[in-house]
């Protein structure tokens, strides 16, 4: 049976189950995607669905709806994913940032506190909580302390494993003045510094230039397929925010 007539009743959205949920996630893992084929539409999957209907330039409602429903039963020919699902989350966010003054931006606290329920405040550093939270709304184990970034380095006791390099979609973990910085490597600049995809820069979620030798290390969620290739001189070139990082904080 077709997806379109699967979901006949209604689209389908984050909280749905059934058969109708499982063959969207096996057309999903058919493309690229982390799927299982649980039968539960939970943030996994409403990441998936978005970040396909982005590479399609479909409206990205997160919904499978008719329209979605009769791309998904097309045979497959797309490419898979270009990034990880975890940093597809990230780069989907650019540009989102900490509230003008006291104020607090309410979308930015919402996703951190879905990870550290204790959040409060966008005053408080984040970027920690922006990778914990991209992490789980692509299905992999955030660290269990959410809010650390240097928790990110632990390959011991958290679910991570550290790698040779920095690879697409890789966990870099660096110090800083009074704790540490955590993002993820999106690619490269023509002048071979690494451009970050991560939360708390300068305020706001971005793509900031960093010089690889700033980090103590990269590292990849465990249970996730390894990259294919590691080292700075595989990375795509990207574009960045134009300027380096003056706030971690």
């Amino acid at each position: 049976m077709t997806i379109a007539a699967l979901i006949a009743a209604g689209p389908l959205r984050m909280g749905a189950s059934g058969p109708a949920v499982q063959a969207v996630q096996l057309a999903l893992k058919a493309r690229g995607y982390p799927l299982t084929g649980t039968g539960y539409f939970g943030p996994q999957t409403d990441s998936a669905v978005e970040d396909y209907q982005r590479r399609l330039g479909q409206p990205v409602t997160g919904a499978v709806d008719a329209a979605m429903a009769a791309l998904l039963d097309r045979p497959v020919v797309s490419a898979p994913p270009a990034v990880p699902l975890w940093l597809s989350v990230s780069l989907a966010h650019l540009g989102l940032k900490e509230g003008a003054g006291s104020a607090d931006n309410r979308e930015l606290v919402a996703d951190i506190k879905s990870v550290a329920a204790d959040y409060q405040h966008d005053a408080t550093p984040w970027c920690a909580g922006w990778v914990s939270f991209c992490l789980s709304r692509a299905g992999e184990k955030p660290s269990s302390q959410p809010l650390w970034a240097l928790s990110y380095a632990d390959a011991k006791h958290q679910p991570v494993l550290r790698l040779a390099g920095p690879a697409v979609g890789a966990i870099a973990v660096k110090t800083r003045n009074g704790g540490g910085h955590v993002t993820f490597v999106a690619g490269r600049t023509k002048g071979l510094a690494l451009g970050c995809c991560g939360g708390n820069q300068n305020d706001e979620v971005n793509v900031s230039p960093y010089r690889p030798d700033v980090f103590v290390g990269f590292y990849w969620p465990k249970g996730a397929a390894l990259p294919a290739q590691v080292g700075i001189n595989t990375l795509p070139v990207v574009g960045t925010a134009g300027k380096p990082v003056a706030s971690e904080a």
